[in-house]
């Protein structure tokens, strides 16, 4: 990911192996756009008023969202689909 913003211009800032609790701390300090991750992080996009994407395990609040594949090249268009309509899907809800 860093290479790829690198080569884009944009600064980026990954944040792995922390609890949802510090993520959410993180979402608020730094600000963002779009959440991505399990079910439960529903909640950190919906305290923050954030459009939220649902990937990885565990989705419990939808159905078959375990078949969905997010690798691969159909897996690749799958995701960018999923993160394309978080964004309506949020301006919904608002």
């Amino acid at each position: 990911m860093q290479a790829v913003a690198s080569q884009t211009g944009h600064e980026i800032e990954i944040i792995s192996g922390c609890d949802p609790c510090e993520l959410h701390e993180a979402v608020k300090a730094v600000g963002v756009d779009l959440v991505m991750g399990n079910s439960q992080a529903t909640y950190i996009g919906d305290d923050e008023g954030l459009a939220f994407a649902r990937v990885g395990f565990p989705v419990y609040d939808r159905v078959g969202y375990q078949r969905r594949a997010i690798i691969g090249y159909g897996g690749g268009i799958n995701l960018v689909d999923r993160i394309t309509n978080a964004i309506p899907d949020h301006g919904d809800a608002a």
